[in-house]
């Protein structure tokens, strides 16, 4: 939720305002460096939400260092934000994530990787104030009901051209990525039958929506514009598509994906990211889906998870697995030459092992809704 993600590398967001709205130009990015935002839930030793109690241990926690990256609060109150640095590559990133992460556990800090806590009670979120929190708690108002988790990936483009055409390719792909990480099938104590829960709540905030087709700057500059000027914002930030471009920080911003405890899989969907966006600035697809389509690609994404069919780029109804065993061996080809590639084996083993909402169903089915909070702490805290 938070803009305040990577920082070191720009300005913070302004809040809304009725005055006159711009789109900052495309500052020059890195060649497809990466870098990632994990937003992880601070629990008790029960694996409960802290709420308010939370307030004081995100300012304990909350640091910057150079060589690990940053440690930041959240609009939640009982949720804190890891920044990694920017990397060349996603084993880089799984480093710098896994300092951060030690630090918090060596402060004595309990945290879950989950998209949506699974017994958090409907409206019981607690949530901190800034001016750019309050105005978003006021136009949200009782949206903001429960907390949500997200692993948020960063790609470096050189110039808009470029943006635009990764964006492009990253747009195809948003319900490949967000099926990969579906981790969230539990809310308010019960199964929602959803793969991502998290991707149903989202869809209710405004402005939170598939990323629209766009084919230039132009065109993207146009289309955030007239949405700023709508809902009187005076910063491009307030547009939280699930893909979008962030200009001041040279950057497209992957949002579909729920947070991970796995560390493994935070590498290979951030490896996913930069393949998918090297390949298709450089060969860029022949086609594009309909907004509409990729909004019916993503609610069947959201509800089956890998078990999805989804309308391919030309159209035709594929199985998801299908899709996504294509769609990896080609970012494996683009990354392999540079080295990149030894962070996807996770995700072939993922495609050929079980998911995340089948493991977590099972565990509740045997160990109850208990077992799985238990489960969840521990296997953030070793990653």
């Amino acid at each position: 939720m938070d803009d305040g993600a990577l920082e070191a590398l720009g300005p913070p967001a302004a809040v809304p305002s009725a005055g006159p709205v711009t789109v900052p130009d495309h500052r020059p990015g890195g060649d497809f460096t990466v870098g990632v935002e994990e937003e992880l839930m601070l629990v008790d030793d029960e694996g409960v939400l802290l709420g308010r109690a939370a307030v004081d241990v995100v300012d304990r926690l909350r640091a910057s260092d150079p060589a690990a990256g940053i440690v930041t609060g959240e609009i939640y109150a009982d949720q804190v934000e890891l920044n990694s640095l920017v990397c060349a590559g996603a084993e880089d990133v799984l480093r710098s994530v896994r300092v951060l992460r030690g630090r918090l556990c060596a402060a004595g800090a309990r945290t879950m990787a989950v998209g949506v806590h699974p017994t958090a009670a409907l409206g019981t979120a607690v949530l901190t104030t800034s001016p750019r929190y309050d105005a978003i708690l006021e136009e949200y108002a009782g949206l903001l009901r429960t907390p949500t988790a997200a692993l948020q990936v960063h790609v470096g483009v050189p110039d808009a051209t470029t943006a635009m055409l990764a964006y492009r390719g990253l747009r195809a792909r948003m319900p490949l990525l967000r099926a990969l990480a579906a981790a969230s099938p539990f809310w308010h104590g019960v199964d929602s039958g959803l793969a991502s829960t998290r991707s149903a709540i989202l869809r209710s905030y405004p402005r939170t929506t598939v990323p629209p087709l766009l084919r230039s700057w132009e065109e993207y500059v146009a289309r955030t514009t007239a949405l700023m000027r709508a809902a009187e914002a005076s910063d491009h930030t307030f547009v939280w598509w699930d893909l979008r471009p962030r200009p001041l920080l040279g950057t497209l911003e992957v949002r579909v994906m729920d947070a991970q405890w796995s560390l493994s899989r935070v590498g290979g969907l951030t490896a996913l990211v930069q393949g998918i966006a090297r390949r298709t600035a450089t060969c860029p697809d022949r086609g594009d889906l309909s907004d509409d389509v990729l909004a019916v690609n993503d609610h069947q994404v959201a509800r089956h998870g890998l078990e999805a069919r989804v309308a391919d780029l030309d159209g035709v109804v594929r199985p998801l697995r299908e899709v996504a065993a294509r769609v990896l061996a080609e970012v494996r080809a683009e990354l392999a030459p540079d080295g990149l590639d030894a962070p996807l084996d996770d995700l072939d083993e993922l495609l050929a092992g079980q998911t995340e909402p089948e493991r977590q169903r099972r565990l509740v089915a045997s160990d109850g809704l208990p077992g799985l909070l238990a489960d969840l702490v521990g296997r953030t805290a070793r990653g």
